[in-house]
């Protein structure tokens, strides 16, 4: 893989934290013009946020591809198998985003994003518990990158990064149960969390592709 693409990775990743804090507002805003019930019109946001999920998910596959490439390119391996475990895992959850953006029956699309109990929605709830462990095999092959190579950014990813999906694990575990009680307050914190090891991720990966492109 070229430096440039790995370089367009982590540019990706700013335009995928541009993307989420502008759906934030978006919902919100939606939120507070919903009156007292609090709750915004699905057919007005639904499909808005459908979309922004389908692209934010497509983004995050070619993020990881493009962090393989730089992993590989220091000859280093042993996250290739988490790695693409994740890209399959964000495949899945991309294709049941699709399908529960077109018209899945209501009682069943809405694990998809944190909620129902139909067979359709326990699957996209299991689905996406799966992503996060995923990405908790990740967090810790990338310290384990960072310390193959020698840089502390990439150690610092694979810390920031265990600690947000470790609480997101917590917080989806507990909603899945059906006890979702502190769900609110975990992923509340984990959501920061996460934020900044996206931001390191993009960080890191145009300083690697800097690297790749001296050698």
């Amino acid at each position: 893989m070229s430096a440039t693409m790995v370089r367009t990775g982590g540019v990706m990743v700013f335009f995928l934290i541009l993307a989420v804090l502008v759906t934030g507002f978006m919902l919100a805003g939606a939120m507070a013009g919903a009156g007292a019930g609090g709750v915004p019109d699905p057919a007005r946001f639904g499909s808005t946020l459908s979309l922004t999920m389908i692209v934010y998910l497509a983004i995050m596959i070619f993020v990881y591809w493009t962090t393989k490439g730089l992993f590989n390119a220091f000859g280093f391996r042993r996250a290739d198998t988490p790695i693409l475990t994740l890209i399959i895992l964000m495949a899945i959850n991309l294709v049941l985003t699709v399908l529960g953006g077109a018209g899945a029956p209501a009682a069943e699309t809405g694990p998809a994003s944190g909620g129902g109990s139909g067979p359709f929605g326990i699957f996209s709830a299991i689905a996406v518990l799966a992503t996060v462990l995923a990405w908790i095999w990740f967090s810790i092959a990338a310290f384990g990158f960072g310390a193959q190579v020698g840089s502390q950014l990439w150690k610092a990813i694979g810390i920031v990064y265990l600690v947000g999906t470790s609480l997101a694990f917590v917080g989806n575990g507990l909603l899945l149960s059906g006890m979702g009680g502190a769900t609110g307050l975990i992923l509340l914190i984990a959501g920061p969390v996460v934020l900044g090891g996206w931001v390191c991720h993009g960080i890191g990966l145009i300083i690697g592709a800097r690297e790749m492109a001296r050698t």
